[in-house]
């Protein structure tokens, strides 16, 4: 049969009654068991006597019958220390208080863990330099950390939208409500439009211990990074506009000394040239005078002879003999052939002399107008060395479509340097012609014509191995060049490029294929003068 009293004495909770005086009256065996205190330490004893001193103002006993109260408290061990005890009070009607008391130190410990890891986490969310708060579905705002209010001020009783944005109505499109629907992170960034600052969101998934999902939000200002990102643009263009200056003064660095270098060396050409051409003229204008002379007395010579012969049909047995000796009939017709021949020869060599003087003039620096094909015949005879038959190699073939061209105004010296430069670059394409194409003639064709009332045009073209795209590129960089060395010096067409597009204002391209030839195409205006008209 149950009783009471062995429930009282067997409950391994702590019971107890206390007299209307606050004093034990009656304790349970829990009491040792608990907190180390046997019956005869606490009988007589006041309640208070026990409980931390911190907790005596809320630990007032009832008063009044048939009172029921509840608290927690702190009271005291035997080994001194203090435990948390859960007290059910209750009075009786006459006056005692029937008491039970739950030993709950574990469970208060365990919470005040919780509380102090709690109260740690909030302390590390509030030293973040980034604002976070928890967003739920409904546009509220849960719990956010010290940064959020600096940046917002405190959301209480607003709307995301309203303590963020400053909105009245929600975003159109809120990057923060696509974690609802996709259940995944979302990076992105957002400018304050009331600050202009710039900060990186990073949006999370989380469900809270109800169940119900929501959003962490972190966001960090990164406009000091974006201020770093457009100063280091500004930094790296300005960087890159300074490497393009240099190099373009590296260009024009290497430009002006190729120019130099070849100005140089055909300065000194021009006037060897011109020395020479002067030197040989003189002699050979003494030797094409006297020719004229000699053939006049030569025949009057012969006219006597035929006189003399006519005189006296009978000559004596040595002059016969003489005559047939020296066969005197040949020499009479060959003597003719023999001063027209050398009419000839002298009058090649003023030819080759003119065209000297014509190409030495590469050092004038005035600008004359000027036959172009006068220049063009006068490279052609100073190379028509290099286009006859050699061991190797056949002859090369000049075809000439010369159109009706007026006087150009240029100069004439640096213009013939041109055409000298493009055509022995075309001979020295062709010169491997045996081994490219055994099945048509190496030729090189020159066409002038007229563009408009303003320009005109010289074309130059081989049907020799022609060039690469890559070959082409860099044509006409100084000191580029694709001959052995000491073949080329790669400032040739570099230097022909700058006489053209620089001193003449006029442009020199090139149309070229591997194994389709190569074509040049000189463009200069008539007149240099800066209203000339633009061939586009």
């Amino acid at each position: 049969m149950f009783n009471k009293e062995d429930f009282f004495y067997l409950s391994t909770d702590l019971f107890c009654i206390i007299a209307a005086d606050g004093c034990y009256q009656e304790v349970n065996p829990a009491w040792e068991q608990v907190l180390g205190w046997k019956r005869e330490n606490l009988i007589g004893h006041p309640w208070l006597e026990f409980v931390h001193p911190e907790d005596i103002a809320i630990d007032r006993l009832l008063t009044e019958p048939l009172q029921n109260l509840h608290w927690d408290n702190r009271y005291l061990h035997k080994d001194g220390s203090y435990r948390w005890l859960s007290w059910s009070l209750s009075t009786n009607q006459q006056g005692l208080i029937y008491a039970i008391g739950k030993d709950i130190n574990q469970r208060v410990r365990q919470i005040q863990a919780l509380e102090t890891e709690r109260q740690s986490l909030y302390n590390l969310l509030n030293q973040l330099p980034a604002f976070l708060y928890l967003q739920p579905n409904n546009y509220g705002v849960g719990f956010y950390n010290q940064r959020f209010q600096e940046i917002f001020g405190d959301p209480t009783g607003k709307r995301c939208y309203e303590a963020i944005a400053g909105l009245k109505q929600p975003c159109p499109v809120c990057p923060t409500f696509r974690v609802f629907d996709s259940n995944a992170p979302q990076l992105w960034e957002w400018v304050d439009s009331k600050t202009g600052n710039v900060y990186q969101i990073y949006d999370y998934p989380f469900t809270n211990m109800n169940g119900e999902p929501m959003v962490v939000e972190m966001g960090l200002d990164i406009t000091a990074v974006k201020k770093a990102e457009v100063a280091l643009r500004q930094r790296e263009k300005e960087l890159t506009q300074k490497n393009q200056q240099l190099t373009e003064a590296l260009t024009q660095l290497k430009k002006t000394q190729a120019q130099l270098i070849q100005t140089e060396k055909m300065s000194s050409l021009g006037q060897l040239v011109a020395g020479v051409a002067h030197e040989i003229n003189n002699p050979v204008n003494f030797i094409h005078g006297n020719i004229i002379h000699a053939k006049e007395y030569i025949q009057q010579l012969l006219e006597l002879l035929q006189l003399y012969q006519k005189e006296y049909p009978d000559p004596t047995p040595v002059i016969q003999s003489s005559i047939t000796v020296n066969d005197l009939e040949f020499i009479t017709e060959d003597l003719k052939k023999l001063l027209d021949s050398m009419k000839t020869g002298s009058e090649r060599i003023s030819d080759i002399v003119l065209s000297l003087r014509n190409f030495s003039r590469l050092d004038e620096s005035e600008m004359k107008t000027v036959d172009i094909h006068s220049g063009i015949e006068s490279t052609l005879l100073i190379l028509q060395n290099r286009f006859k038959v050699k061991s190797n190699h056949p002859s090369i073939e000049i075809i000439k479509e010369y159109g009706q061209v007026p006087l150009v105004e240029c100069y004439a010296g640096q213009l013939n340097q041109v055409l000298m430069n493009i055509l022995a670059n075309a001979i020295d394409a062709l010169e491997n012609w045996p081994v490219i194409n055994e099945c048509k003639k190496p030729q090189i064709s020159i066409r002038t014509l007229v563009l408009n009332c303003d320009w005109i045009a010289i074309e130059i073209a081989d049907n020799g191995i022609g060039m690469s795209p890559e070959v082409q590129k860099r044509l006409f960089d100084p000191f580029f060049t694709t001959k052995p060395v000491g073949k080329g010096t790669g400032l040739g067409m570099s230097i022909s490029y700058q006489i053209i597009t620089e001193k003449h204002q006029g442009r020199l391209s090139c149309i070229s294929s591997p194994g389709a030839g190569a074509k040049f195409i000189i463009e200069i205006p008539m007149q240099q003068i800066k209203s000339a008209t633009k061939v586009d």
